[in-house]
């Protein structure tokens, strides 16, 4: 469902009477607890249809990019069966407690898949502060689904598909974590060696340790042949006006 950014556009047409008869109210919300739930659950409610054309329209969802949400899980269904031997076949949950666990399961495993994308809730306001090596001021997009509690205040962790800057910065598709989840991948975090996994063995600040006298060497020898280069063509000069003095 991420693959396909337009599938939950609605699809307005020019006109007052050519626009869709229901609105996205129609669709599952995610329970609160984010739009990676939702696009969830409007897949499964889709399945429940057996794909039905007619359905997509009548809730505005564009046909395009929901079928080419179906091809992919098609192909992504045919590489796990190779894996896990097993059948892939969407299954709704049946009762509430299966479905909280399921989705449970989903934001925990996004948790841990997008550790690099987990944001903070501020202290005493809805704004978010990214963590990782840059922190970034970002705020939750209006389009989120996420639900704020009985006071205003939304989760105080979540994981984002992607940040969007306009005016302001803010968090996409973004779906509620906890922090017992992502405690662990941070103290991984703690310990990542950025240099070592990008081939560089020692640290950006040794490099100037191990080859200064070189490199000085080298800065030296430049500004010595530059000076030599100025004072022989500044030796020509006043060789040339010495002659035109005595002519």
């Amino acid at each position: 469902m991420l693959s396909a950014e337009t599938s939950l556009l609605p699809s307005y047409v020019k006109g007052s009477d050519k626009k869709r008869k229901h609105t996205p109210l129609n669709l599952p919300d995610g329970g609160g607890l984010g739009d990676h739930i939702q696009l969830l659950q409007i897949y499964e409610l889709w399945d429940s249809t057996n794909y039905d054309i007619k359905w997509c329209r009548e809730d505005g969802l564009q046909l395009r990019g929901m079928t080419f949400v179906k091809d992919v899980r098609g192909q992504l269904c045919q590489i796990m069966q190779k894996v896990a031997k097993c059948s892939m076949e969407v299954q709704g949950s049946h009762s509430h407690r299966e479905s909280r666990q399921k989705y449970r399961n989903l934001r925990k495993a996004l948790s841990a898949g997008y550790a690099n994308q987990l944001a903070e809730r501020m202290l005493r306001h809805n704004g978010y502060k990214t963590l990782g090596m840059v922190s970034q001021l970002v705020q939750l997009h209006p389009s989120s689904v996420l639900k704020p509690d009985e006071d205003g205040m939304l989760l105080f962790y979540v994981v984002y598909h992607e940040l969007i800057t306009t005016s302001k910065a803010f968090m996409r598709n973004v779906c509620a974590v906890e922090r017992e989840w992502i405690m662990p991948v941070f103290k991984k975090l703690e310990n990542l060696d950025v240099n070592r996994l990008s081939g560089r063995i020692s640290h950006p600040n040794d490099c100037s340790q191990e080859k200064p006298e070189g490199e000085l060497k080298k800065q030296n020898d430049d500004v010595e042949s530059v000076a030599d280069r100025d004072s022989k063509i500044q030796a020509a000069r006043d060789r040339f006006l010495a002659l035109k003095v005595k002519k």
